[in-house]
């Protein structure tokens, strides 16, 4: 029974000391600081590689450019470049508002066009429609010569999760925003 007491309360008796010894004032040194006394070290901070700050749109009816993050703010966005000429698009547009219903509120939808293309009609559905300004290097939007195309990024954009030319299957889709 003594055994049992000393070995349990040997850890309370020597945390006590610690603590006791912890909150005990400290010497300064010769450099003028205590031994306890921590200096906080400049870290600097790692940029974050967030595609959405660096796709910039251009709302095609007001005019105004912002980055995409700025109306994008769910985890992942589904971006469709659509274009005037493209004879799959119309189709791509039916695919993309399929998806709207399942993923509203999980993922952000938005319709992108080139700058010298002409746009639909304001309100023509769910998604988003702007005008793509700029792009990071590596997804070149602005650029893109094939029709339709389609990128989804994930993880509040830091993740491209899926960057597909041409036409998929609704199902294809549907399996890559339910992995996200």
């Amino acid at each position: 029974m003594n055994r049992f007491l000393l070995f349990f309360l040997l850890p309370v008796f020597l945390s006590s000391c610690a603590s006791a010894e912890a909150s005990a004032p400290s010497e300064p040194d010769q450099t003028g600081l205590s031994r306890r006394e921590v200096v906080p070290l400049e870290i600097a901070k790692k940029p974050q590689n967030n595609l959405l700050e660096k796709i910039i749109v251009r709302d095609a009816y007001s005019g105004e450019e912002y980055p995409l993050s700025r109306i994008a703010q769910s985890p992942a966005v589904y971006i469709e470049l659509s274009a005037s000429w493209c004879e799959a698009c119309p189709e791509m547009k039916v695919t993309t508002a399929k998806l709207v219903p399942y993923f509203r509120g999980r993922v952000f939808f938005v319709r992108l066009f080139k700058p010298d293309d002409t746009l639909p009609e304001p309100g023509s559905g769910d998604v988003a429609e702007m005008v793509i300004v700029s792009s990071p290097p590596e997804l070149d939007l602005e650029n893109t010569g094939v029709m339709p195309r389609v990128v989804i990024i994930s993880n509040h954009g830091e993740d491209v999760a899926l960057d597909a030319t041409g036409l998929y299957p609704n199902l294809y889709y549907y399996g890559v925003l339910s992995e996200i």
